[in-house]
């Protein structure tokens, strides 16, 4: 059995000004499109058991709806109470909020290891 986690933070800085944005509700910015940093983290329990793990995870990020929709133009993105800066429209997507994960693993080299 065994207990791990990470945290991580993400620093992303600003794009070239080539993807200025200069339209109607829309910022302006002539100078690039300033990226939000954002966290994420993850904590998780596992068993194993000969060569077979059963992982369970609970993964989280602070990054809002409305940036997360901008940097990864979710297909399925939905709403509009999620506005930011740099997504006036409020469109929210929840490819980045909390999820839990359950994964079952077989280690096959780990066969010729055991005795």
């Amino acid at each position: 059995m065994y207990v791990s986690g990470e945290f991580g933070r993400q620093w992303l800085g600003t794009s070239d000004s080539f993807y200025g944005v200069v339209s109607p509700g829309f910022a302006s910015y002539t100078q690039g499109i300033p990226y939000a940093s954002y966290d994420t983290w993850n904590i998780g329990i596992g068993f194993t058991y000969k060569v077979f793990t059963l992982d369970l995870r609970y993964s989280d990020t602070d990054l809002s709806k409305g940036n997360c929709n901008a940097f990864t133009s979710a297909y399925n993105a939905s709403g509009t109470t999620n506005v930011t800066p740099i997504n006036p429209t409020g469109v929210g997507s929840n490819w980045c909020g909390a999820a839990g994960i359950v994964k079952l693993s077989a280690d096959l080299t780990a066969m010729t290891n055991l005795k």
